[in-house]
């Protein structure tokens, strides 16, 4: 078996380096000579796998370490029987604790008990489900806005009047430019003006779902409308607008979704599918190369169960720190240097920890269950 692998999937020699001849190249650089003798393409959400990709190409089956398919020609790639998986919702729960995260941050820095917060999710897949589940857990009282699903306890809303009222929007929808619902541009010039005053707008998604050219433009001409704006997916990736980082609060290299755990889970996911497929035995498991996490977090004894919450999740996450690191990239002379900076910052990035790493201690009895159903190891 010939296997052609981005070299930045998390693990790929370790999961698949024994089922094969293994390769790996940078993501962006995958091209139709590489994969003349390929059965097999291992991509993350950079390549574009389409008929111009693969076509006159041996290559039989596709795997994306992604939760997302808009980089994937699904309908070409089924007409030429091409077996094509993807890994959704193998990072949800990190993407979920990323939105927690910044909100646990804006609260020190805005003074505001976010909680006490109307949350709007846009988008109620297996992201924005969760996000809303542990938001609920936590206290919120959540709005959702999904044409195409219905999740129990989620008060659903047209889009137009979550926008007017909910204090927090995040943004988790796939990115289709098909269909009768669209999500291309899906907030633009015609609809930024609907934004709750003093509302958080906040995009964790796909880059295009935001018009980033009309965001900056309402940010320049009502600098003070918005309470906060955070983005961690842009439009153009790797060559995003360096007005519009410098116009917000919180940016960071669309990673999100890239905790340690969300990144290997999904290159497990693909590896039991390719398995399946090819019908070998599946050797390996997340758990075989996850290391072992000493950090011990002791209960903080605030008011409320998200006050304890977001103090634990500042330890675990401080997203601050990936803000910066964009940040300084933005200095850089030329436009390709700040490409090539953006891609590094995802391909180096820290082994970020999900709080199930964590061994939290001192739990009243009456929080030990929600902590738990939040995902922290209770000693």
């Amino acid at each position: 078996m010939n296997i052609i692998a981005d070299e930045n999937m998390a693990l790929v020699q370790e999961f698949f380096g024994d089922l094969g001849n293994l390769q790996c190249y940078a993501g962006r650089q995958l091209n139709t000579q590489l994969l003349q003798q390929a059965n097999v393409l291992l991509v993350r959400s950079v390549t574009q796998v389409n008929q111009a990709l693969l076509a006159n190409t041996p290559v039989r089956f596709v795997g994306s370490a992604t939760i997302g398919a808009d980089h994937l020609d699904l309908r070409w790639l089924a007409q030429q029987q091409i077996m094509t998986t993807t890994a959704p919702a193998c990072n949800a729960r990190s993407v979920v604790e990323y939105v927690l995260a910044v909100l646990a941050y804006l609260q020190e820095q805005l003074q505001q008990d976010m909680s006490a917060k109307v949350l709007g999710v846009v988008g109620l897949g297996n992201v924005g489900h969760l996000l809303a589940q542990v938001a609920g857990q936590l206290g919120f009282r959540v709005i959702g806005c999904d044409p195409f699903v219905q999740r129990q306890g989620v008060t659903q809303q047209p889009l137009q009047q979550l926008l007017s009222e909910a204090d927090i929007v995040c943004f988790h929808t796939p990115l289709t430019k098909q269909g009768e619902y669209p999500t291309y541009h899906l907030l633009a010039e015609h609809n930024l003006k609907y934004l709750k005053q003093g509302a958080i707008l906040l995009n964790a998604g796909r880059g295009a779902v935001i018009d980033n050219v009309a965001l900056l433009a309402f940010l320049q001409t009502y600098p003070h409308y918005l309470s906060a704006v955070v983005l961690d997916v842009w439009e153009n990736e790797p060559a995003i607008n360096v007005d519009l980082v410098a116009s917000i609060d919180i940016a960071t290299p669309h990673i999100a979704g890239y905790s340690l755990e969300g990144k290997w889970r999904g290159t497990e996911m693909i590896y039991q599918r390719l398995c399946q497929y090819f019908n070998q035995q599946i050797k390996h498991k997340l758990a075989d190369f996850l290391p072992v996490n000493h950090q011990v977090l002791i209960w903080p004894y605030l008011s409320t169960i998200w006050q304890n919450y977001a103090a634990l999740l500042r330890k675990v996450y401080p997203v601050e720190q990936d803000d910066q690191a964009l940040r300084q990239t933005m200095c850089l002379d030329t436009h390709e240097a700040r490409a090539l900076a953006f891609d590094k910052l995802r391909k180096d990035y820290w082994p970020r920890r999900e709080c199930s790493a964590y061994d939290l201690r001192e739990v009243p009895i009456a929080n030990q269950q929600q902590m738990a159903n939040l995902g922290f190891k209770l000693c």
